[in-house]
């Protein structure tokens, strides 16, 4: 069951944009053009270049959770394996401290950016579009929700019949079921991507080979016993052959022999994963 195997992890990340709409200049460059909704425009109160470690980090933290979370649902929740947590735990309080710090880098230099902007933006400078530290700082935060896998046993609601009750609980079992095909799915893409990867570039006698050819297939390697949430068996029989495929990329581009062999595996493998993914 996947309420004893996983949890649902729903993470959201804020960011202030830097920008704000100047209703006075649209107007205007309306009254100029003599239009009607012709368009908006929107002012960078900073330059966002002072924002890029920030944004860089957030990108690492929404990157990290959906490597090592599955599909749940349109929402924002991902199934977080209960192999994965405490991989997942140490990573998020890793990325967020680091993103954190660059918030306050930021924020100390935040009173010289407005000045600048005072001059950059003159007449459509105003105060009160900047807001201040501490509600940049709520406007930079990272929220984390751990959550229960909801079963159909846990529903009961006095003023619903027997009957409809039973008919809800189905529903939530039948979309349980869906959404464990779609987590199993989702191995399978992966496999897919990592592999297909391997073989199209080994198939080419000059192609590049990067080192994330290989990082990339020993991070996968690494995940799928905990992603194969189903213990899906043509997923586990592939994790070998995944980690036979990870040689020295140095090999891969110094031997032909090499290329060929690893080349036939990664195909081999493809040809066993189901037309699902």
């Amino acid at each position: 069951m996947l309420q004893n195997c996983t949890m649902l992890a729903d993470m959201t990340i804020h960011r202030w944009t830097a920008s704000k709409h100047d209703r006075s200049v649209s107007a205007e460059v309306e009254r100029t053009h003599n239009a009607n909704n012709a368009g908006r425009y929107n002012k960078q109160l900073i330059d966002k270049a002072h924002l890029a470690t920030i944004d860089t980090l957030g990108n690492q933290l929404r990157a990290f959770h959906y490597r090592l979370t599955l599909p749940w649902s349109d929402k924002g929740a991902r199934l977080l394996p209960s192999k994965l947590f405490m991989q997942y735990q140490e990573g998020f309080a890793s990325l967020r401290d680091q993103r954190e710090k660059a918030v306050e880098d930021f924020l100390r230099s935040y009173p010289t950016l407005v000045q600048a902007a005072r001059t950059r933006l003159n007449s459509m400078f105003e105060p009160s579009d900047y807001p201040s530290a501490e509600e940049l700082r709520r406007s930079f935060g990272v929220e984390l929700e751990i959550m229960p896998v909801p079963s159909a046993a846990d529903f009961r609601l006095d003023v619903i019949n027997d009957e409809m009750q039973t008919g809800i609980r189905n529903d939530i079992v039948r979309k349980l079921h869906e959404r464990q095909a779609q987590a199993t799915k989702d191995c399978w893409a992966r496999v897919k991507e990592v592999v297909g990867r391997i073989s199209e570039q080994c198939s080419k006698p000059k192609g590049r080979i990067h080192d994330s050819l290989m990082e990339n297939a020993a991070d996968l390697a690494t995940l799928l016993d905990g992603l194969n949430i189903t213990n899906d068996p043509g997923i586990t029989s592939i994790e070998d052959d995944l980690r036979a495929l990870i040689v020295d990329p140095d090999q891969l581009r110094n031997s032909a022999v090499t290329r060929s062999g690893v080349g036939r595996l990664a195909d081999s493998i493809l040809q066993r994963i189901p037309e699902i993914a």
